[in-house]
């Protein structure tokens, strides 16, 4: 039998986590688990290790008269890590930063 290495293989499994607004920017905030192991020559798991992670995405086009549902779609559609079904939510998340006031201009950060 020949020797091998003793891990052969990386099975990544990506979880989604909760949608929010960014503090300051006009952009939305989508928090997701990765979730890695190494898997032994027989398939069986040696080492696992979980990674908070997030991505932001920001949103310059975004103004008042931005039509939300066009444009929650196009976010949902891009983003791999929003399951359709949380299309809803964010579309409420861009209504949330359409609306928001600016309180950080003339403000230094």
């Amino acid at each position: 039998m020949m020797q091998s290495e003793d891990a052969r293989y990386l099975k990544r499994r990506v979880k989604a986590g909760n949608i929010d607004v960014h503090p300051s920017e006009k952009a939305i905030v989508v928090s997701y688990e990765v979730e890695a192991t190494i898997l032994g020559e027989m398939g069986d798991p040696m080492l696992g290790e979980k990674k908070e992670c997030q991505k932001v995405i920001r949103l310059q086009s975004l103004n008042e008269s931005t039509d939300i549902q066009t444009l929650a779609s196009e976010v949902v559609t891009r983003c791999k890590l929003i399951p359709i079904t949380k299309l809803p939510e964010v579309e409420q998340l861009l209504y949330y930063l359409q609306k928001r006031k600016e309180t950080d201009k003339g403000m230094s950060g």
